[in-house]
């Protein structure tokens, strides 16, 4: 049976609400991450290719096209790892549109087909101490949102935790004593504890006895402003409230920072401190310490650039959109939270 675009959406409803949580047991962020992808996919297909998305169909779902949009992707500033891990949910989508449409199953599979570009290094994108500081002590702690933003901002860094294991924290994972701990519950349903700075402890410590309430029953540490638990799209919001304000005030200040740089920040400065490797491997909750080996890198790098630059001076050098178009499947892509 050929399939029309309500069957595409039928087929995008299908593969986020029964495939991915059901049968492939994902979890929702990845499900949500997923759905991100197919949004902005619709986004290029209507806006940049200009075709209305009540007539897209499963026959065109195409490989030449998904190759377009990764192209548009990465110049538009995306990054050759986030390209790949759009790719990633195409792919996924590729897979279960080929066991719901098998008269479709040639070119799906050559949508499967795409491989993923590698790129020459990993560049990691921190910010230095004293940016670091100016920026966390932004918010105005006189206000009871500007304390909250300054809790952020602080355990975003001093934790090293990833943005979803902020968001997940709760008041029993937090450990307030002589050595003061957080617990982070990580990737893989996995829990680490990580010691935290006095100065951080006794933020949190006078955060919550001034502004949590109905502490009872394992409330979250930190909620949105209407008192719910806070998702990473709110504190990427509150991060890009403080850097647009210091950069208006300083130019040289970076004008996007994103939460992921809080965590590579502190693991970036731990190095510098003389902080041995394997430590820094088990604070960030790196499975292996090949992903941790990113950061000796980057701070090799940055001392072959300082020598160099130093040679230089000493030696002379040798010769998102208009979704109206279908209001059904992005209202659908919209509701799922």
């Amino acid at each position: 049976m050929s399939m029309n675009s309500i069957d595409f959406a039928s087929l995008v409803t299908g593969f986020l609400t029964d495939y991915l949580p059901l049968q492939r047991c994902y979890s929702k962020n990845t499900i949500l991450s997923y759905r991100d992808t197919l949004k902005l996919l619709l986004r290029y297909i209507s806006m940049e290719k200009g075709i209305n998305l009540r007539s897209f169909q499963v026959k065109d779902f195409k490989r030449e096209l998904i190759l377009e949009f990764l192209e548009w992707y990465r110049e538009n500033g995306a990054s050759c790892s986030a390209a790949n891990q759009r790719l990633g949910a195409i792919k996924a989508f590729a897979d279960y549109a080929q066991l719901e449409c098998i008269e479709y199953i040639s070119p799906l599979l050559k949508v499967s087909a795409i491989k993923a570009k590698k790129s020459s290094a990993r560049e990691v994108c921190f910010l230095s101490v004293k940016q670091m500081s100016e920026l966390i002590n932004k918010p105005d702690i006189n206000t009871p949102t500007g304390f909250r933003h300054r809790v952020i901002l602080t355990l975003l860094y001093d934790s090293g935790c990833r943005v979803q294991e902020l968001c997940d924290l709760t008041i029993a994972d937090i450990f307030l004593n002589t050595n003061s701990t957080v617990r982070l519950h990580g990737k893989g349903n996995k829990y680490r504890t990580v010691v935290i700075s006095d100065e951080t402890a006794n933020l949190i410590k006078s955060y919550i006895s001034r502004y949590v309430v109905n502490a009872l029953g394992d409330p979250p540490l930190v909620t949105n402003r209407y008192h719910q638990k806070i998702d990473r799209d709110g504190i990427g919001y509150i991060i890009s409230k403080y850097v647009t304000e210091i950069h208006k005030d300083n130019p040289s200040f970076p004008e996007k920072v994103h939460c992921h740089m809080f965590r590579h920040s502190k693991a970036m400065h731990m190095l510098e401190a003389g902080i041995n490797i394997v430590y820094i491997r088990d604070f960030l909750g790196h499975e292996d310490i090949s992903t941790t080996m990113i950061y000796v890198r980057a701070d090799n790098r940055l001392k072959n650039e300082a020598i160099n630059k130093l040679s230089s001076k000493v030696t002379d050098e040798a010769d998102l959109p208009d979704w109206n178009r279908d209001k059904d499947l992005m209202e659908f892509l919209n509701s799922l939270k």
